[in-house]
């Protein structure tokens, strides 16, 4: 009897591996729109790079920011900028470090800070290689702007290091010196125009231009409540 109970298992085990063999795979289903805005659906993912597809069912991570292709403006905002939702279709809010998401414009505010620290660490390493003998000068000026908007860079740092994942914090660097980049002397600059731009920066930087202090860009910044 035991004999026949165990033929009889072993019998159902291996038809039901003969069944999940046979059996297909989950079909796969990808959304694409094309230029023209048309959307189609197929089970093989498209190739062509003129479509924007995904995979429906598919858990996608939306970007930690939105894009923009505007050059930055270091001079404060005197309001409130428009916040793009970096969040697409069939994608999920980027969350920070405990598993929220992140309140409207955060990563953006923290983003402005950083533009404003990297600016102004660069004017200094640039200028003062270029004219040794003003290095003083450029970095009192330096250190004037960090005493008058010490409390925002505290803030960010803090902000910044609590909330954010490592990979977070790489990719919000690497934009802030994408966006630093347009901003500084080009490579190749003539030694009058980076001394002209050296002049100007600093003077501008002394005069309160590129303060963070009154700019509306970093609000969300000084809303987010920290614990």
């Amino acid at each position: 009897m035991k004999r026949l109970q165990s033929l009889v298992s072993a019998t159902c085990i291996a038809a039901l591996l003969t069944v999940c063999a046979a059996a297909p795979a989950l079909a796969q289903t990808y959304r694409s729109v094309g230029p023209d805005g048309k959307i189609t659906f197929s089970d093989r993912k498209p190739t062509d790079p003129t479509q924007q597809t995904r995979q429906l069912g598919q858990k996608l991570i939306a970007p930690l920011l939105a894009p923009s292709p505007e050059r930055f403006d270091l001079r404060p905002a005197s309001k409130a900028p428009v916040l793009r939702s970096a969040v697409g279709e069939g994608q999920v809010a980027a969350v920070d470090i405990g598993g929220h998401p992140f309140p409207p414009g955060l990563p953006e505010a923290i983003l402005d800070v950083l533009v404003h620290q990297f600016f102004v660490q660069s004017l200094v390493e640039t200028c003062s290689r270029a004219r040794p003998a003003l290095a003083e000068r450029y970095q009192g000026a330096v250190r004037n702007w960090r005493d008058r908007n010490g409390e925002i860079l505290a803030k960010s740092n803090h902000v910044n290091f609590t909330r954010f994942t490592g990979e977070q914090r790489d990719l919000l660097r690497a934009t802030a010196r994408q966006r630093v980049a347009p901003l500084m002397p080009q490579t190749g600059a003539l030694e009058a125009e980076r001394n002209e731009w050296c002049d100007r920066m600093s003077t501008d930087l002394a005069r309160r231009q590129f303060e963070l202090v009154g700019d509306m860009r970093v609000a969300p910044l000084l809303d987010f409540e920290t614990p």
